[in-house]
């Protein structure tokens, strides 16, 4: 088609030529001339125009995404510390000293054992930085908080606790010490006793620094940029203005879809600004994050692309009028073949190859396009089965997250039956089951933290040591309280562990030991499990482990294996050592890394 078109318009002119002789002579030289730069600018124009605005939307689609990360990402974080605030309520609810101290009506009593009581209330404090406080207060409305702090609970939010019968809400708060105010963030809930559940004790409140919630985003907040933690009440829990704290959050800066989509992005404009809103919800709690990025920071990449399409421009027309007086008729008929193999590249055609002749730069344009042809072929095919892996991947992972809150529900309703009737070996038990299931589902994300797989094995051995009548001997140790907080591979000691124990000390029978030794080397962070049992056939497991086969091998040794070396290269993986009779000790390698992980 643009063939035909070169082509009339080269017989329009040449008619022109011999049609009107008494017009001045305009040679073949200035007609191709003025074509090439015709053909020259108006794609550029095009295409520059094209890039200017697809690049924006590059740019904003890249604003969202980093956004949308980083409200996860605190998501994550402010989760760890909903999950925290909640694990310390149930240990102070379920604790007997706290309920006699509670239920008793003499005041000597309670004089009495208040230094216990608030020792109980410090232990759990302890090393907690997020935490401010925490306050309780019995039927008489007589109350303590650990740290002196003056709390002042609203009659609504009373109210409200007494009829969640036990259920935790959260709002923003003001404490005073010394006279001086202190913004929180308070937990409280309705102590109950848990030998009679609908007998109230009285209510517990646990105060978070509102700042502790802002060091989570400042640092990650661009210039200008806004940032709001909005409760399921629409109020506004933290932000970086302290004046907006506790009141409800505009209406400009909200949207419907956030009542029905987890996150998102909407256009708003607020104080006579326009801003680009991220969202995002977070799984504990009914809470959104609102993240709001000036449209004047997404527009200077913008901006910067502009003036460089001018100047493009202006190069290109110098460099094209310069370059056709010599090369014109040398470069049309190569471009010609050019444009004719990108029409058919453009029908997706890349299995393509231009006959290569000369030793210029057209040469190497030739060159460069059968190597591109080649690549975009084979990138194709390689997008196309990597697609076919991710949906297979999603598929698996959809599987394994089949209403797991269901399965959580129940563990837990039955771990309350047992407390109630007095079945405490069995209610720690479903308490571990519970939450070996909970970490190891890990809402389907492939990396979890040493904390979590730390927590998850330990529930894992206090079952099989209660299966196994206490035979089986079980140590954890970690050299270094910065490792818990390192992202790793999920579902890596559970498996290695109930290897250790079926193949090796089970065969051998009678009692037998498991130790675990995380630790980092260099730049890297190292599990060590070692068992006392039979042992194995080394050569046999590490050939296994070696081994390219595509044949599954459920959740074993060569699985591990695979999947960490998937996850960070061939550099890690598992090592594998064992003395038959001796025991066997199995070494994971892993990058000692700290980034952000996905639903820890």
């Amino acid at each position: 088609m643009g063939n035909n078109k070169t082509e009339l318009l080269m017989n329009d002119l040449d008619g022109g030529v011999y049609g009107m002789r008494n017009k001045r002579f305009f040679s073949i030289r200035s007609k191709v001339m003025l074509l090439s730069v015709v053909l020259a600018v108006c794609p550029l124009l095009i295409v520059s125009g094209f890039s200017y605005f697809e690049s924006n939307k590059v740019v904003r689609n890249q604003v969202i995404d980093l956004n949308l990360a980083n409200a996860q990402q605190i998501s994550n974080n402010l989760d760890m510390i909903v999950n925290d605030v909640n694990t310390i309520s149930l240990n102070l609810i379920q604790n007997n000293e706290i309920a006699a101290y509670l239920a008793s009506p003499s005041t000597a009593v309670k004089q009495q054992n208040y230094p216990r009581i608030l020792s109980i209330l410090n232990d759990q404090t302890f090393n907690k930085k997020h935490i401010y406080s925490i306050y309780m207060q019995d039927l008489g409305e007589v109350g303590f908080d650990n740290r002196g702090a003056v709390n002042l609970v609203p009659n609504d939010m009373l109210l409200q606790a007494k009829a969640l019968k036990g259920k935790d809400s959260w709002y923003l708060d003001t404490v005073w010490v010394q006279n001086k105010e202190v913004k929180v963030v308070s937990m409280i809930r309705d102590i109950r006793d848990i030998n009679h559940i609908s007998r109230s004790l009285g209510i517990l409140k646990i105060n978070i620094l509102e700042s502790s919630f802002g060091d989570l985003y400042r640092t990650k907040m661009k210039d200008k940029s806004l940032f709001y933690l909005i409760d399921e009440r629409k109020d506004i829990l933290s932000t970086i203005s302290a004046d907006q704290l506790g009141s409800p959050i505009a209406t400009s800066l909200t949207s419907p879809d956030m009542a029905r989509r987890t996150e998102g992005f909407f256009n708003t404009v607020y104080k006579e600004k326009e801003y680009l809103a991220v969202y995002y919800r977070m799984e504990t709690k009914n809470w959104n994050i609102l993240e709001l990025t000036p449209y004047e920071l997404i527009m200077k990449p913008g901006n910067v692309i502009k003036s460089v399409t001018i100047y493009s421009i202006v190069v290109s027309l110098v460099i094209c009028l310069t370059v056709i007086f010599l090369f014109a008729s040398r470069v049309l008929t190569p471009l010609k073949q050019i444009r004719l193999l990108m029409k058919r590249v453009e029908r997706e055609n890349f299995n393509l190859e231009m006959k290569v002749t000369g030793n210029d730069e057209i040469t190497l344009l030739a060159l460069g396009f059968n190597q591109m042809s080649q690549k975009l072929d084979e990138l194709i095919n390689e997008v196309h089965v990597s697609k076919i892996k991710q949906k297979e991947a999603e598929l698996k992972a959809l599987q394994e997250q089949i209403n797991p809150h269901f399965l959580y529900n129940t563990l837990d309703l039955i771990y309350w039956m047992s407390r109630m009737e007095k079945a405490f070996d069995t209610s720690v038990m479903i308490n571990s089951l519970s939450q070996l299931f909970r970490i190891g589902l890990n809402s389907g994300s492939r990396f979890t933290t040493v904390r979590k797989e730390a927590e998850h094995i330990q529930h894992y051995m206090l079952i099989q040591q209660k299966r196994y009548e206490e035979t089986i001997t079980f140590s954890l140790q970690i050299d270094d309280e910065d490792i818990l907080d390192c992202t790793v591979t999920k579902m890596v000691l559970q498996p290695i562990v109930e290897n250790a124990i079926r193949h090796g000390i089970e065969e051998r029978e009678g009692s037998g030991r498991v130790d675990i030794h995380i630790f980092r080397d260099g730049v890297d962070l190292v599990y060590s499990v070692h068992d006392d049992g039979i042992g194995a056939d080394e050569t046999s497991i590490r050939e296994k482990l070696n081994s390219s086969s595509d044949e599954p091998q459920g959740l074993g040794l060569k699985n591990i294996h695979d999947r960490i070396k998937l996850n960070y290269g061939s550099l890690y993986g598992i090592e594998f050592h064992s003395t038959p009779l001796k025991g066997t000790t199995v070494i994971v390698r892993q990058p000692y890394s700290k980034g952000h992980v996905t639903n820890v």
